[in-house]
This record gives C-alpha cells, sequence and structure tokens, in this order.
C-alpha cells in the first residue's frame, strides 16, 4: 500500500526530499573530510612530505640498505599509486624522504599517513618507530585505516634527518603511499582520530545500522503482508552491502586475499541486481525482460570476476559496474516520476535516498580508478544510515497501515457483531415469543384433549348408555365419580411442581381414597424415597399417572380385588425408579389377540413417556401386577 498524501503536503515533502539530498550530496562532492590538503595553522606547526626516492623489490627479508644497493632509486611525488607508476607490481616499497628541520616550527614527535594500501613499517634514522599489519605471505587488509606513529625527539638530528615508510601491497589493488604529516603530537593526534573515526568507526557504526535495518526488512517481508517480495529484494541487498563493507574498517578477510576480493567485487553486482529488482518490484512494473536482465547482469559479472581473476580486478571493476548505475538511475528516476504523479511520499523517500547513494558511488568508484585524490574518504559506506533511514521509513509505514487495518477491520467486525448480536437478540425474542405462543398452544390442546379423553369419554359412554337404558343411582354416580377424576388430573397436570413423583403419587392416593375405601379395597402403600425426575414435561409426568389411573380403573371394574398394593423403589445402580401396582383379582392375560382399548392406551402412553411398561402376576400369585421403569434423567442412558 503506498503512502500517498493530498498535494500541498507532498509537494512539501517533495521539495524537503530533495533539498536534503542536494545538500548532503554537495556536502560529500565537494566537503568530504580531507586530511592532506594545506591547512594554514597546521602549516605552521607541521611538516607535510610529498617527495621520495623510492626502491621497489620482492624481497621480503631485504633491509633497506640491501635494496638500494640493487638499483637506482626511482623519484616519485605522493602519493604514488602502484597502478600507475609500477603496474602488475607486487612486492615492497622503500619510500626515503628528506626531513628539513624548521627553527621556527616546534620539534616534532608524531608521524601522520591518512592512508596506505595495504601495511606499512616506519623508520626515522634508520630506527624502526612503527608498523601496522602482517608484511609477508597473506597480508593484512591496511587498506582503508590512518597510521599514527610516536618517536622520541632524541631520534632527530640537527640537520640530514631521513623518514623511511616501507610499503607492503598487491597488484593492481591501488597499493601505494600517500602524503605524510609529521609534527607535534598535539596537532597530528586530533587529525589522525578524525580520520580514525570517518575511515574506521563511523563505516563500522554505518554497517551495523544497515546490518539492523536489513533484518527489520526482512522480518517486515516475513511477517508483515504487502510488497513480500520487494522487501526481501530490498532487504537482501542491504545485507550484501553490510557484507562488502567489512573491509572497511576490519584487517582480515574471511578468505584467502584473492577470494575475497573477486567476492566483494560481485558483491557490487548482485546489490545491483538485488535492489533494481526492488525498485520493479516496488513500481509494480510487470516488464520480465527487465528483471531477466538484471539476474543475468549479476550472473555474468560473478562469471567475469571469478574468471579473470583478482590480479586485475581493479582494472576491471569501472567497466563491469558501468551498466548497472545508469540502469540504477533510470529506475531511480522512474520510481521518482511515478511517486510525483501518485503522491507517494514513501517512493520519494526511496527514490532520493537511492539517487543520493548513486552519486556517491558514482564519486567512490572516481577515487578507485584514480579520478580523486588517493586519499580521499570513500563515502558509499555511509549509505547504511540511508538506507536505514528510508528503509525505517518503509517498515514504520508498512506497520501502520497494517496497524490501521488491522483496527478498521476491528472495528468492522465488532460493528457487524453488534448488528447481528442485535439481530439475533430480535430473533430470540420473536423465537421466545413464537415458542412461548406455541407452549400455550400445546398446553391448551393437552388439556382440552385430556378432558375429551377423560370426562368427554366418561359422559359419551353414559350417555350411550342411557339412550339404551335408565342408568341406575350407582351406575350415575361412578359415571360422575369417572368425569371428577378426570377434571382432577387435569387440574393436577398444571401443578409446576409436578417434578416430584413422591407429592404427585401423594395426591393421587388421595384422590382416590374413598373410592377404594367405597369398594371395600384395602390400599397397602409402599413407598420410598426417590429423587425427583428431571427433563420431563408436564405432559409427560400426566401420562405416568394416566397409565396408574387406567390400571387402577381396570381394578376397580373388573378385577373384584380385596387388596391393592402401590410400591416405588429406586435403583441407585441403574438410576431408574419402578413403580408397581398390583391387586388379589381375578386378573387378565396381558398377551390376549384381543385387547381392550385401555390397555392400548396404557402402552401407547409409557412410549410417549418413554416408560418402560411389563405385567406380570399380582400379589399372592394372583390378580395383575403392572410395572413401569422410569429413568430419572430423561434421554439418559441407564448406567451399567
Amino acid at each position: 500500500m503506498a503512502w500517498s498524501d493530498s498535494a500541498t503536503p507532498f509537494r512539501l515533502n517533495f521539495f524537503l526530499c530533495l533539498t536534503v539530498t542536494v545538500f548532503l550530496t554537495w556536502l560529500g562532492m565537494f566537503h568530504a573530510p580531507n586530511f592532506v590538503q594545506p591547512q594554514a595553522e597546521l602549516l605552521q606547526t607541521a611538516y607535510r612530505l610529498t617527495q621520495a626516492t623510492v626502491h621497489f623489490t620482492q624481497s621480503v627479508n631485504s633491509s633497506h640498505d640491501e635494496v638500494k644497493l640493487l638499483g637506482k632509486p626511482i623519484r616519485a611525488t605522493l602519493p604514488d599509486v602502484w597502478d600507475k607508476s609500477q603496474p602488475n607490481f607486487r612486492g615492497y616499497g622503500w619510500y626515503e624522504m628528506e626531513l628539513a628541520l624548521d627553527l621556527g616550527k616546534p620539534l616534532p614527535d608524531s608521524v601522520f599517513i591518512p592512508r596506505s594500501i595495504m601495511n606499512i613499517e616506519v623508520f626515522l634514522n634508520g630506527e624502526r618507530i612503527g608498523g601496522q599489519g602482517q608484511m609477508q605471505d597473506e597480508l593484512s587488509r591496511n587498506w582503508n585505516r590512518p597510521f599514527l606513529y610516536y618517536f622520541p625527539t632524541s631520534l632527530l638530528k640537527e640537520r640530514g634527518n631521513t623518514l623511511t615508510v616501507k610499503v607492503a601491497g598487491y597488484e593492481n589493488y591501488r597499493s601505494g603511499l600517500g602524503r605524510i604529516w609529521v609534527g607535534p603530537q598535539g596537532k597530528l593526534e586530533p587529525l589522525f582520530e578524525k580520520a580514525q573515526f570517518w575511515q574506521v568507526t563511523a563505516s563500522m557504526v554505518a554497517s551495523m545500522i544497515a546490518l539492523a535495518t536489513a533484518i527489520v526488512i526482512l522480518l517486515t517481508a516475513a511477517f508483515i503482508p504487502g510488497q513480500k517480495i520487494g522487501l526481501t529484494y530490498l532487504g537482501l541487498a542491504i545485507l550484501i552491502w553490510v557484507i562488502r563493507n567489512i573491509g572497511y574498517y576490519q584487517d582480515w578477510a574471511p578468505f584467502p586475499h584473492a577470494i575475497w576480493g573477486q567476492t566483494v567485487h560481485t558483491l557490487h553486482a548482485w546489490f545491483g541486481c538485488l535492489y533494481g529488482q526492488f525498485m520493479l518490484q516496488y513500481m509494480n512494473v510487470q516488464n520480465s525482460w527487465a528483471k531477466k536482465a538484471l539476474w543475468l547482469y549479476a550472473l555474468g559479472v560473478t562469471a567475469l570476476i571469478f574468471g579473470i581473476g583478482s590480479d586485475s580486478i581493479l582494472q576491471f571493476t569501472a567497466f563491469l559496474l558501468a551498466p548497472i548505475i545508469p540502469t540504477l538511475l533510470v529506475l531511480d528516476i522512474m520510481l521518482l516520476g511515478q511517486s510525483w504523479r501518485t503522491h507517494n511520499s514513501e517512493g520519494l523517500l526511496l527514490g532520493f535516498t537511492s539517487m543520493m547513494f548513486l552519486i556517491l558511488s558514482i564519486r567512490d568508484l572516481l577515487s578507485i580508478i584514480g579520478w580523486l585524490e588517493y586519499e580521499a574518504v570513500l563515502l558509499s559506506q555511509f549509505t547504511g544510515a540511508l538506507f536505514f533511514f528510508s528503509g525505517s521509513a518503509v517498515v514504520l509505514h508498512r506497520y501502520r497501515e497494517a496497524l490501521f487495518g488491522l483496527l478498521q477491520s476491528n472495528t468492522h467486525l465488532n460493528n457487524a457483531l453488534q448488528a447481528r448480536e442485535q439481530q439475533l437478540v430480535a430473533q430470540f425474542d420473536m423465537l421466545r415469543d413464537v415458542e412461548k405462543q406455541r407452549t400455550q398452544d400445546a398446553e391448551r390442546r393437552r388439556i382440552m384433549q385430556d378432558i375429551h379423553d377423560g370426562v368427554g369419554s366418561s359422559l359419551v359412554s353414559a350417555l350411550n348408555a342411557a339412550e339404551t337404558r335408565p342408568l341406575t343411582g350407582g351406575e350415575m354416580k361412578e359415571v360422575l365419580q369417572e368425569c371428577l377424576d378426570d377434571l382432577r388430573f387435569a387440574i393436577d397436570s398444571l401443578d409446576p411442581q409436578s417434578d416430584d413423583l413422591l407429592a404427585l403419587l401423594g395426591n393421587f392416593r388421595w384422590r382416590f381414597d374413598r373410592r377404594l375405601r367405597s369398594a371395600g379395597i384395602e390400599l397397602l402403600w409402599d413407598v420410598e424415597e426417590v429423587p425427583k425426575l428431571e427433563n420431563y414435561t408436564s405432559r409427560e409426568i400426566f401420562e405416568l399417572l394416566r397409565i396408574l389411573q387406567e390400571a387402577l380403573g381396570n381394578v376397580l371394574k373388573h378385577a373384584k380385588a380385596c387388596r391393592i398394593k402401590l410400591s416405588i423403589r429406586w435403583k441407585l445402580d441403574t438410576r431408574q425408579i419402578l413403580i408397581t401396582l398390583e391387586d388379589d383379582g381375578c386378573g387378565f392375560d396381558p398377551n390376549s389377540t384381543h385387547p381392550g382399548r385401555g390397555l392400548s392406551h396404557m402402552k401407547m402412553r409409557a412410549k410417549s413417556i418413554p416408560a418402560e411398561l411389563f405385567f406380570t402376576p399380582g400379589l399372592d400369585g394372583q390378580g395383575t401386577g403392572v410395572h413401569l421403569i422410569v429413568q430419572q434423567t430423561r434421554g439418559k442412558p441407564p448406567n451399567t
């Protein structure tokens, strides 16, 4: 997602970035730190040595006096770069310089050498006063380090002082010696510290900043959506730049000199390739040929550099890098143009950062090929700070956009959730009203059905009998009693405490007690504590009482019994309630092929509860036993 601003703030950002870029580029091109140019104050107290005689040798252990005997010295003006004065030479150069003391200046006690490639040893009047790096075999890499050596003033003579510098260097690697300062420690030490900061310390800090930037960008590419491939290219490009910068502040290399030199200059090509891929990806350029050309360029440079060999590496560096710099300049101009059209401040920042980096890289390339001063401080490694600035801006913007998008999504989801919640509440209220109405209607229908099946059935039967013959007083009393019992059962079914089976059976006993005593039947009550029924509806419990009512009615009408026993047992192991109604009457055959309607109704009611209904002989093997097994919790299987 582009960092898009309105027109007025964007123009302000554009001219601000342009101003900063021009100013920093101007400083880098024309006002970079320089430690060898004449400084009026310093020249009043120190000596700047620019003329020397040089003896070159490839002998490792030869002394200066031995080298002098080998041949005539060469006059050299410092800086002396072997690529020009001694092409393809690898070995040692003995530089001898006269130090004529000026009585108007304080006695010198320090030697400051801003640049010498690779390593050096320094002698004053034949006495060694210092050195840096390994001088034979695999040389230490001190090509970007300043040197400062102290010596006692007692080594100085009134006249005829000679300063000798032995330089060890590689062929075609800008080996040589720059201009030299000799003066008081108090004047040269600040100059050395400044050079040390710009050439070593600042390079290391910039590389560490670039490394942190690369890690952050790669993590962003991995975990934050948007431009994932492009940010990966950018992170890898910066990481390659960090590896390339190791030589600026370290005097060692992870590989031998030849391989390391080839690797470093190959990394230039890969950096350009990856950075170009990033810009193409960022601008959403779909030209596959441009992307393929960048990959082919990096692969081709790698093959050429490792094919040419390290001996001639720097001679071809400028030619090998020549295609990628204008290519990146064109892509950078395209990025700035696209950013201007779309008011994309993020692209604007990336474009101007890239422009500054390319200009500084061109400056350093000119220094490498000898168009700038030998001692000039290289500046392209400091683009790590620029990458940090622009890369951090991209990452922070990506994070801000991702966070903003997340907040927007959360807000949208919360609003949708609230709307859905309100909709569900409304639907729930509507369903609850519908269910309430449905329950009331079902309860009305149940009561009507119970009255119809109970009172209505009894009245219809009495009416049919009355139409055939007049009813006796006893028969009329029996019909009215049955109707009254049915009405009482219908009323009892409305009791909210209908889950308490013992209370319901106690009420059942009270309802039938008078009829049993009138019929001369003894009721044996054998009931133990049982838990309340769970998850049963009033209708289902009422059906349970209807079964008992039907069974008791059959006893009163047909059994001619003297005793009835009602028992309740709780089976803890299976969590079941066993209800048994037994009599000692004449009994009946439950397996008859023509059962009555009462038995069929009992089975149907038991199935609807659901309950297990079965029949056995009654008391003392006589009469009938009606058994009901009900699960304490409806729908829960019995424990096994």
